[in-house]
């Protein structure tokens, strides 16, 4: 028995196929709970629209956590780019700079603290544990207690023009090309399986790392957009659960959370409709707010452990 539960456990076809059979499982579940409501059209766009954002972010975040590193500033650094860019459009009133400023500030922060990690060789974890409160505090300076907001007739014009779903099909599109079919995304997956034998090699490290958090800058640019035409405002409590989110994601969309070659693009696709059914399903069952944070928590913990890391020694086979 136990030899069994190991073999599905490797298997590469479980772990591609069990995220999708959890997401269907959920649905039906919570729309029996609702009785018939939780599918509805209304509904089903809402979930759509806010997995959208995480999918994006989670999507960037694969390139690093793919690589074995652990990325806790997500959420802070795509809020903080939310706000400049909304402090910009105020002083601009132009669109375009709007635009431009959210991905330039995404590339930015992320290039950042990639350069901080490779060049100084401090695990990423210590270095988005301290960018994770920077971030934040500047965050709540900048803002000073105000919320920002689109002027309502913008937001509707960007929203009727489907600019969020054209934004993350291209970058999607672009982002499985390079880690499925270049050497940035075999590369990184390497160093998560592996890193000492990848060191080895002679894989540079360094240069892998950093062009990581480079293309996950650029899903957080695009996702501070999205959520602007969304949400239309911006204040210290946007975003404040979607670091959570992301790891949630990754790991719910079957990917391992310390990377590996089981890492694949679209973990964290599935995984953000599955974080979106889960809390708008609860929401909807009368799960209050406190005890949804514990329940996203604790499945978190068990999918964490039941895919913790190899011991780095000599190379093996992870399916």
């Amino acid at each position: 028995m136990t030899m069994v539960l190991t073999n599905l456990k490797n298997s590469r076809w479980v772990a591609r196929i069990l995220p999708i059979i959890i997401l269907g499982v959920l649905m039906a579940l919570f729309q029996v709970i609702t009785e018939g409501t939780f599918l509805g059209p209304a509904n089903l766009k809402r979930m759509l629209d806010q997995a959208l954002v995480v999918a994006t972010v989670s999507t960037g975040a694969v390139f690093i956590f793919s690589g074995g590193s652990i990325n806790i500033a997500m959420g802070a650094t795509t809020a903080l780019a939310s706000t400049i860019s909304m402090t910009v459009f105020k002083m601009t009133n132009s669109v375009p700079a709007l635009f431009a400023t959210a991905i330039i500030v995404g590339v930015l922060i992320m290039a950042f603290t990639g350069t901080i990690s490779s060049k100084l060789h401090v695990p990423v974890l210590f270095v988005t544990v301290s960018m994770m409160g920077l971030l934040s505090a500047m965050n709540i300076f900048i803002l000073n207690g105000a919320t920002l907001t689109l002027p309502y007739a913008l937001q509707v014009s960007l929203r009727n023009s489907n600019f969020s779903y054209y934004a993350f099909f291209v970058y999607f599109l672009i982002a499985a090309v390079l880690f499925h079919f270049t050497s940035i995304g075999r590369s990184l997956k390497f160093l998560g399986a592996n890193k000492r034998c990848a060191r080895l090699t002679g894989l540079n490290e360094v240069k892998f790392e950093f062009l990581g958090f480079l293309i996950a800058g650029f899903g957080v640019g695009f996702a501070v957009l999205m959520n602007l035409i969304r949400s239309g405002s911006v204040s210290s409590t946007t975003l404040g659960t979607l670091n959570m989110d992301v790891m949630l994601a990754i790991v719910l969309g079957g990917m391992p959370v310390f990377g590996g070659s089981k890492s694949r693009i679209y973990a964290g696709v599935i995984g953000a409709m599955t974080v979106a059914v889960l809390n708008n399903g609860m929401l909807m069952s009368g799960v209050p707010n406190g005890l949804i944070t514990g329940v996203r928590g604790l499945i978190f913990l068990i999918l964490v452990i039941s895919g913790q890391k190899r011991p780095e020694g000599l190379p093996s086979r992870q399916g």
